[in-house]
């Protein structure tokens, strides 16, 4: 049996006639749900938070993880564990955020624009990056680039280590990098498996009705535009893991397939041989996305794909969840749980103390998180600051007698095996010796037989001569 894939979804607080038509309106919740048999398996109560705005820690390492989500229209964090469904902790923030993101690595979080370490609580930067509001903050897989997206139209690029570098003021708040050749704001953006520290590429869709793809590597080039038909918006994107093609979600309810790869055109190409799509820069025709694969009747609110891209997760303003079928973009079934709009869509492995699942509560304690501080601290602060480590129980010497004896029984087991094995290796040497000297016996038969049949031979032979 392979690894359980599960749907982690949240809802927003506003509840619209369509949300609630034809069922009892529920409350809000961080909900989980198996991929393929759409079960319902958890729920984290009270939770309505805004798009981008929620986040997870997978358990891993012994250690439990995390759901952290911003209440919507507060200056508030909600964190749950996910071995149990009561709220873990509240966390009070220095004002109220329009988006937050926890790093891979679970040591970052990111919220509008400060940012703060969740091992300890301090707030180690804040500064004014966009003129106008952050709507996404994007970590990538190795939690060192941190992408921030604005209504300006830009997306700035961040080295995490240099945003909280407390030696070298100068460069606090200064981007690495900027993407900028949007003409209205940024809606979404999605990173590669492969984008981090050392390159990769990443997506933005804006309210102009394009889709771009960026090189994360300096001087972050622009590669690709995409274009979408007319008075088309573009919402959310979810881009294949291996990064052959992406989806664009519309406030249209329409969904977008485009290709990242396209068969050869030029004469004398071979059968089967593809070239990626692109790579003509900012002065580049852009490429026009076809028409759409899926439409649903509410507009899409997030997208996501499963890790072995097999299904794709449609979140709508109606607070449904349409899972298709790929490739063939077949509709299997619809999960209608939300009182409000899906904020928040991802597709993960069932972690291994999900609540419900066969696990020891004590066997896997809960990750750790600190009061958010409200002030940004310096130096001499978090020179001091306590860091809590987590230290595995003892083992008493009644357990370490009890793995004596488990481990005392099978080597008397082994004894007795290698005593029958040199029993029946001793037979088997004496069969041998009996059999060998049986062979040696009728060699020597043989032997005297035909020596016996020439020497008759010969004598026969003169006789033979002299009668004729």
């Amino acid at each position: 049996m392979g690894p359980q894939e599960v749907i982690l979804s949240a809802c927003g607080s506003e509840v619209t006639a369509t949300s609630v038509t034809g069922r009892a309106a529920a409350a809000p919740a961080v909900q989980v749900h198996d991929l393929l048999s759409s079960a319902h398996l958890a729920s984290f109560k009270t939770s309505t938070s805004a798009l981008h705005s929620l986040s997870y820690v997978q358990s891993s390492g012994g250690s439990g993880g995390s759901i952290l989500a911003v209440q919507e229209g507060k200056a508030l964090v909600n964190v749950w564990a996910w071995q149990k469904d009561q709220l873990h902790l509240k966390l009070h923030l220095p004002e109220k955020l329009s988006c937050f993101s926890v790093s891979p690595n679970g040591h970052w979080a990111a919220g509008g624009s400060p940012t703060g370490q969740l091992a300890s609580g301090l707030l180690l930067a804040s500064y004014t990056a966009h003129y106008r509001a952050v709507t996404s903050l994007t970590f990538t897989a190795d939690s060192n680039i941190l992408l921030s997206a604005s209504l300006d139209a830009s997306v700035h690029v961040y080295v995490v280590s240099r945003v909280v570098d407390e030696e070298d003021s100068g460069v606090v708040g200064k981007p690495y990098g900027t993407l900028s050749d949007h003409t209205l704001g940024i809606r979404a953006v999605a990173v590669g498996r492969t984008a981090g520290s050392s390159g990769g590429r990443c997506w933005t869709a804006s309210d102009d009705g394009t889709v771009k793809m960026w090189s994360l590597y300096p001087p972050f080039d622009l590669l690709a535009t995409f274009s979408l038909p007319p008075s088309v918006t573009p919402t959310s994107l979810a881009v294949d893991p291996s990064e052959r093609f992406f989806y664009v979600g519309t406030t249209q309810g329409d969904i977008y397939y485009v290709p990242l790869f396209k068969r050869r055109e030029e004469m004398g190409g071979r059968l089967g041989d593809v070239e990626a799509v692109g790579g003509e820069g900012q002065g580049g025709a852009p490429i026009k996305a076809e028409g759409s694969v899926v439409s649903v009747k509410s507009p899409v609110t997030c997208l996501a794909l499963s890790l072995s891209t097999s299904h794709l997760l449609i979140g709508t303003r109606a607070g449904e969840i349409h899972i298709h079928s790929l490739p063939s973009h077949q509709h299997l079934r619809t999960i209608a749980s939300h009182s409000g709009p899906i904020t928040h869509l991802s597709a993960l492995l069932r972690p291994s103390d999900l609540i419900g699942g066969p696990f020891k509560s004590d066997a896997w304690p809960v990750m750790e998180v600190k009061p958010l501080e409200r002030m940004r601290v310096g130096k001499a602060a978090r020179d001091v600051q306590e860091v809590t480590m987590l230290l595995r129980p003892r083992v008493s010497p009644v357990a370490l007698d009890s793995l004596r004896s488990r481990q005392a029984a099978p080597l008397s087991v082994v004894s007795a095996a290698r005593t029958d094995t040199g029993d029946r290796l001793a037979e088997l040497e004496a069969e041998n010796r009996r059999l060998r000297a049986g062979l040696d016996k009728a060699l020597q038969i043989n032997e005297k037989m035909w020596s016996g049949i020439v020497d008759m031979k010969l004598v026969d032979a003169p006789a033979a001569n002299g009668s004729q």
